[in-house]
């Protein structure tokens, strides 16, 4: 037996010996007598096979995973697409993960192999398996930081394909393209060294502190202490790790023209003359810092890095700490404006560039005249493209009238335009999508092989309405017809917003098409979605991915059989370009005989030098604020690309619609087969293209103060607006941006257009209002046309307040609001007509026994004018004949069956399909009683009134239900006033 360390215990020793211990290097040989020769462990092939086994087992999952996503880009053609994505973050991981080994490994290693001290006795580093542990720690930790890096694969390929934006910051002179493509990657890179660093100089304390325990008990802990070879690696390893903190203090000069303090967003006044200035001490001084810790592997003085670090330490408390807050406070405050003058004048420009605001045009809007009959005529067509039926109503509408059965279900409804009779009439549509959660029996066959796609859809006009207060539809039904000559051939839609499961198309068991009478129509899929299940390794691939085993036993399933998964188009373009950003609201398009969904996408940054982060407005649940995608804290948004997805093949196309966006010309460098021109999107896609409301909110949000551009004024916030708000559903809300069909001031023809009014901050008159332009040649045009200041021009809530003081229309409200129904206010749609606004708001009342809200009436107001129709024709035709606010219209009653209750339409069938009930007579009207009458007799009469009341509310008949409760209320202020004031 060797010699070991005084300090091993006895016990130790003869623990060590038994187990074959030998040698002050550690030597292990056999124990006398033991001719058999010693084989190292990790030479065993068994051992080695159930490592692979185990691996296998454990990235079954990922193999599966990786091998059926390639099969799912090759059909779709983007398997480039997905190599580039693949190996970008291959490469990536690969990179990171042999940095971060090296640094590990090599440090570990090399401080294990330094701390064993020749000579010495047993020592706890040189024990079996020491060597692995250190490697398998370092391996693991190297994986989980190339994991980190390997997220970030998109920053790294924007980076090395980066473009030129063609704007220099203002204060260092670097192109903006910096700043979007280079910064990020610097600041990750940094962020990802420190803490390696950090990671590898604590585990190689640790190490030569393990081995060297013993020497170091009872010492006073001093440098010269220490071992010279643990000394001598952590001071390289610190002033490294100094060099870095030195490099963030570079980097942070950067951020400053991020920076949210000061009067504006990015590098003010102190920012500049104090800050920055004190930066580049710091990275001085810790620079220094980092050569005297360096200083102490060649010799054990700390005098040189504490008086750097005293330095840097003054520094940072007196410079950082105190100089640009005094600077701030007695050079800037004082002279606030003419210190930051140039400063804001950076941030108005840059935010509106980041926003692309610097291209709306302004004009102005001059009021002139009440409204004229003239004027109507000339906007005959826009006037009947004004929207009455709002989306949200309408969807509840859609679900009773048309979804027809259980398992069909619409998402929501969307808005667009279609040449209808020579005439672009907008149009209210909804995708009836299949909704498998109202299956009546839930089986692996229904599920998956035969209930497999939606049917159809329905479209109804935006001023269309029934004689019931429902709307008439242009495309409706199963299968759809159409009374406007919108034909589909493909009316099923396998790709939806609303499906996210996985089916088997073309399989040996026909497919549900849709319901027919008492019978269903069953279909084979004809198209080319989906992945073929073509050979035994496919089937056996989609069985372990979806953990589905009856798609290996299952004798329906066919060669020809194609699974259709991520068929969810948020999902499906995501899979594809992760990078884009999607808009909220999807929309289906009928076209060509087909039905093709278009989805707008943005590139975003929150990296755009001096541009004011976008803040998201709180909002109501069901708002399309609430809904959006874009996150908060953006400064750069671009509609660079609009997507098609086929609702039948799932086929989907990148079209680029901003080629000069910087961040989309970077991906077509890194994707130069992805993207197509927007010249190549279909001319009937084209003029279904729409300006997307995102981006129109975020814009409208931001131009809110953004429209000022004098710095003056800016500063004063003289001018500041906001969104208007508007009544809805009993509540006030901010009014949405919404599209109507008009012609802009100055122009003839009447376009697609997304538009939004403003008020001043803090007051209730409109002050503007902003258009965006949808119809090609003059997509993406924003327009923002300002009212003259000396006149007063009512807001939204203003009109709102008005229609509520209407004595007629209130009195209206307040009866339809009582017992049995509820009124509901729609979107108020403020419309630009010639010199002037017509203001238009629809009415719906729904009732207690039934869910579906009808239109009854349309209020429009302009001018002093308030009025309000059944219809809106006669509404305009009211208000220009300055006639009553309210007609004595009856509110049709609705159909009733022989219990009184409300008939809904029958699923499937038309409106005029609906059986019709007798409608129950109502009581005769009681005549008042005389003012000499008794006790008894008012009472009589006041009993009489009350069943009227009742018999009229049942029926639907409001006008006599109205003048019931009056007599009622007359009655018993007769009453009141016999008794003398008590009751009997």
């Amino acid at each position: 037996m060797s010699r070991f360390d005084d300090d091993i215990p006895e016990v130790f020793r003869r623990a060590m010996e038994e187990a074959g211990w030998r040698g002050d290097q550690g030597d292990r040989t056999p124990p006398p007598g033991d001719a058999r020769p010693t084989t190292p462990w990790w030479t065993s092939r068994w051992l080695w096979l159930s490592l692979l086994i185990i691996l296998l087992f454990t990235s079954l999952n990922f193999i599966v995973t990786t091998y059926t996503e390639w099969l799912w880009f090759t059909e779709l053609s983007y398997q480039d697409v997905w190599l580039t994505q693949w190996g970008a973050r291959v490469i990536t991981f690969l990179v990171f993960f042999l940095v971060a080994a090296a640094v590990l490994l090599l440090n570990w290693h090399l401080a294990r192999r330094r701390a064993l001290r020749p000579a010495a006795g047993v020592q706890m580093l040189n024990l079996p398996g020491v060597g692995w542990l250190i490697s398998g720690i370092a391996l693991f930790l190297a994986f989980m930081l190339a994991q980190a890096a390997a997220a970030r694969w998109s920053t790294f390929l924007r980076y090395l394909y980066r473009v030129p934006y063609g704007v220099d910051d203002p204060i260092f002179g670097l192109d903006s393209s910096f700043y979007l493509f280079e910064l990020p990657v610097y600041r990750f890179v940094h962020g990802w060294l420190m803490p390696l660093l950090v990671i590898t100089l604590l585990g190689a304390a640790a190490i030569y502190v393990i081995n060297n325990l013993p020497r170091l008990q009872g010492r006073q802990l001093e440098l010269r202490a220490l071992p010279v070879e643990m000394r001598s690696h952590s001071a390289v390893l610190l002033a490294l790790f100094f060099l870095l903190w030195a490099a963030g203090y570079w980097l942070d000069g950067y951020d400053l023209l991020f920076s949210p303090q000061g009067v504006v967003f990015g590098a003010g006044y102190t920012d500049v003359h104090a800050t920055l200035p004190v930066l580049r001490v710091q990275l001085v001084l810790m620079s220094l810092v980092a050569l005297a810790v360096a200083y102490i592997a060649v010799r054990p003085d700390l005098r040189p890095a504490a008086v750097a670090m005293g330095l840097w330490l003054v520094a940072t408390i007196g410079l950082a700490g105190l100089y640009p807050s005094l600077l701030q406070r007695y050079a800037v405050e004082p002279n606030e404006l003419a210190r930051e003058m140039p400063y804001i004048a950076n941030n108005i420009e840059f935010t509106r560039r980041g926003y692309d605001l610097h291209d709306i045009v302004t004009q102005g809007f001059t009021i002139g005249d009440e409204l004229r009959e003239q004027d109507l005529e000339e906007n005959d067509l826009a006037l009947r493209n004004i929207r009455l039926w709002d989306y949200r109503p309408l969807l509840t509408t859609y679900r009773q009238l048309q979804e027809l059965r259980l398992y069909y279900r619409f998402n929501d409804v969307d808005i667009d335009r279609y040449d209808i009779d020579g005439e672009s009439r907008q149009v209210m549509l909804s995708a009836r999508e299949l909704d498998k959660s109202g299956l009546p029996s839930p089986t692996w066959v229904n599920q998956r092989l035969e209930y497999t796609h939606g049917y159809g859809i329905v479209m109804n006009p935006v001023d269309g309405v029934s004689s019931q207060g429902r709307p008439i539809f242009y495309v409706q039904n199963l299968p759809p017809s159409s009374t406007v000559g919108i034909n589909i051939e493909r009316p099923e839609i396998y790709y939806g917003e609303l499906t996210d499961d996985v089916v088997y198309a073309n399989s040996n068991l026909r497919e549900f098409s849709y319901p027919s009478g008492d019978d269903n129509v069953y279909v084979s899929y004809e198209g080319s979605g989906g992945v073929p299940i073509s050979s035994p390794l496919r089937r056996l691939a989609f069985a372990l991915r979806f953990a589905e085993a009856n798609l290996i036993l299952s004798d329906y399933i066919t060669p020809e059989t194609k699974a259709m998964f991520h068929r969810r188009i948020q999902e499906r373009v995501n899979q594809i370009a992760p990078f884009l950003v999607q808009d909220a609201d999807p929309y289906i398009v009928a076209v060509d005989g087909r039905l093709v969904w278009m989805l707008d996408t943005y590139t975003i940054s929150a990296d755009f030098p001096y541009s004011q982060p976008y803040v998201r407005p709180p909002a109501t649940t069901d708002s399309t604020v609430a809904n959006m995608n874009v996150p908060s804290g953006i400064n750069y948004i671009r509609n660079s690309v609009k997507v098609t997805i086929d609702a039948y093949d799932g086929s989907v196309n990148f079209y680029v619609f901003d080629p000069d966006d910087p961040i989309i010309q970077t991906y077509q460098h890194i994707f130069p087969d992805m993207f197509k021109p927007m010249s190549d999107l279909p001319e009937s896609l084209m003029s279904h293209v729409r300006y997307p409301v995102d981006l129109f909110l975020i814009q409208a949000h931001q131009y809110l103060s953004y429209h000022m551009t004098d710095v003056q004024v800016f500063y004063n916030q003289e001018d500041l607006w906001q969104i208007p708000n508007e009544i809805f559903d009993d509540g006030t809300q901010p009014i949405e941006p919404y599209y109507i069909t008009f012609p802009l001031p100055g122009q003839q023809e009447a376009e697609f257009l997304l538009i939004q009014p403003y008020v001043p901050s803090n007051r209730n008159n409109m002050v503007a209002w902003i258009a965006a332009r949808s119809d090609p040649p003059n997509y993406g045009e924003v327009y923002s046309f300002e009212l003259p200041r000396q006149e007063l021009v009512f807001g939204p809530i203003q009109i709102e307040g008005r229609i509520d003081q209407e004595p007629a229309i209130s009195e209206q409200f307040a009866l339809w609001d009582q017992m049995g129904s509820r009124v509901i206010r729609g979107n108020l749609i403020v419309v630009p007509i010639n010199e002037n606004f017509l203001y238009v708001e629809p009415v719906y009342l729904r009732s207690s026994t039934s869910a579906l809200p009808e239109l009854k009436r349309v209020v429009v107001v302009s001018g002093e004018n308030v009025v309000m129709r059944e219809t809106l024709p006669e509404a305009l035709a009211a208000l220009i004949e300055d006639a009553p606010a309210v007609d004595e219209i009856v509110v049709e009653p609705p159909v009733t069956g022989e219990d009184g209750e409300p008939v809904e339409e029958v699923p499937g069938e038309a409106p005029d399909e609906i059986a019709e009930e007798p409608l129950e007579e109502p009581t005769p009207t009681a005549p008042a009683p005389p003012l000499d009458t008794s006790i008894e007799d008012v009472i009589r009469s006041a009993n009489q009134h009350f069943e009227a009341a009742e018999a009229a509310q049942r029926t639907g008949d409001w006008a006599t239900y109205g003048r019931e409760l009056e007599a009622l209320q007359s009655d018993l202020q007769r009453l009141m006033e016999l008794t003398g004031g008590e009751l009997p």
